[in-house]
């Protein structure tokens, strides 16, 4: 009897060893890329490529695949930015002293469907200001909790709720800079 005893308080403690899988809710996800420590998460800046990463650990932990480029779930571009807010970027296929380099990250749940849903968020934003920014007073943070970060933390929580379980559909959930 001791020993079936043992053995049963054993299992137990060995399965509260475990650790449980803890969800990450959207309000943590948009209160992390939100932070100041990305200085709002400008295109082509330390801010963007720390949020970056934090999307790919995001979706290592929800279990997408990376489908960017070699097997990686990034995917950069290089671009050369408009000085006026008004006109597009002009995309190179090459870095010099007037471009910048941006990177999206992406995710693929792949349920061998003949069909794949793309789902996208932006999750880059103003950084500092500057142009396009409303803010006049100097450089300020822009977090973009109420837009970008909100769209990418939506698309998270997507991603967790499709994640296992078994569709007609692939699907592919890309974070763009």
């Amino acid at each position: 009897m001791r020993l079936i005893l043992g053995v049963l308080v054993g299992l137990f403690l060995i399965s509260c060893a475990e650790e449980e899988k803890v969800k990450v809710t959207m309000k943590e996800d948009v209160t992390v890329l939100a932070d100041d420590t990305f200085n709002g998460r400008q295109t082509g800046t330390e801010g963007e490529l720390k949020a970056a990463a934090y999307i790919e650990k995001r979706f290592k932990e929800i279990g997408l695949q990376p489908k960017g480029v070699s097997g990686l779930y990034t995917q950069t571009f290089t671009f050369k930015p408009s000085s006026n807010p008004h006109e597009q970027a002009e995309y190179t296929g090459s870095t010099s002293d007037s471009t910048l380099t941006g990177t999206n990250v992406l995710g693929f749940i792949d349920n061998k469907g003949e069909n794949t849903v793309v789902i996208g968020a932006h999750y880059d934003h103003l950084g500092m200001g500057g142009e396009g920014s409303l803010y006049r007073e100097g450089a300020a943070i822009h977090n973009g909790a109420d837009d970008n970060a909100s769209g990418v933390s939506v698309m998270l929580q997507v991603a967790e709720e499709l994640s296992g379980k078994k569709s007609n559909n692939n699907y592919l959930f890309i974070a763009f800079s």
